[in-house]
């Protein structure tokens, strides 16, 4: 199952801590095997970390990112890969950024061989990130859209992935699992779940890609 969260300031804003945390433990509902986050700061610092245990369990750790101006988050419900070895949890590395995702690449060991790709894990969620690097063009969106069309072409599935890349770049790609977006004065929030949001949640349409940018 899985859940993913994030966060794109506006105007300079930083995320609201408490709100985090609220989102955290709604997503925990998701995935309770490990959790991770990927986020970038004041100081244009892309940061990362990731554990096993559930993250309703670490919330003060939350504060590491209490100053993201960008952020994305995973609650992890294992189906490739065992927590306890920390490479297979998210968020993984995708062309120097990080991705979380949410969903079951179908036939991803034939991914791997097809495409020459080497995994430092056994998850199944790493080889989104490899197909994005691999892929070729300039526009990081499209091959984000590509990387999800071509992990999902071995079988019928849906996923949903968050990215995030420098200097506060944060892409979302929903292809048929849940995502739902809000807005605040301070920026977006999006989230598997709607519980937890502020505002007044909306979907985000299927088979759609949205990109955020520093503002």
């Amino acid at each position: 199952m899985c859940g993913v969260f994030g966060f794109t300031g506006k105007n300079g804003g930083t995320v609201d801590l408490k709100r985090l945390q609220e989102v955290a433990r709604v997503t925990n509902t998701r995935g309770n095997h490990a959790w991770g986050m990927a986020w970038i700061d004041t100081r244009g610092r892309l940061c990362s970390f990731r554990q096993q245990g559930t993250i309703v369990d670490s919330l003060p750790l939350l504060s590491m990112a209490r100053d993201a101006v960008a952020l994305i988050g995973h609650c992890r419900y294992a189906t490739q890969g065992d927590p306890a070895d920390n490479n297979n949890n998210h968020p993984h590395p995708a062309d120097g950024g990080w991705i979380v995702h949410n969903g079951i690449i179908p036939g991803y060991r034939r991914l791997l061989a097809l495409h020459g790709l080497l995994p430092t894990s056994a998850c199944d969620s790493e080889v989104l990130g490899l197909l994005l690097e691999r892929l070729d063009g300039d526009d990081l969106v499209e091959r984000a859209a590509n990387a999800t069309e071509t992990a999902l072409a071995q079988g019928r599935a849906s996923l949903v992935m968050l990215g995030l890349w420098k200097p506060g770049r944060l892409i979302a790609v929903r292809r048929g699992n849940p995502l739902v977006t809000s807005q605040t004065r301070r920026g977006v929030w999006l989230a598997s779940l709607p519980e937890g949001l502020p505002g007044k949640p909306r979907e985000v349409p299927d088979q759609h890609v949205l990109q955020f940018l520093p503002s």
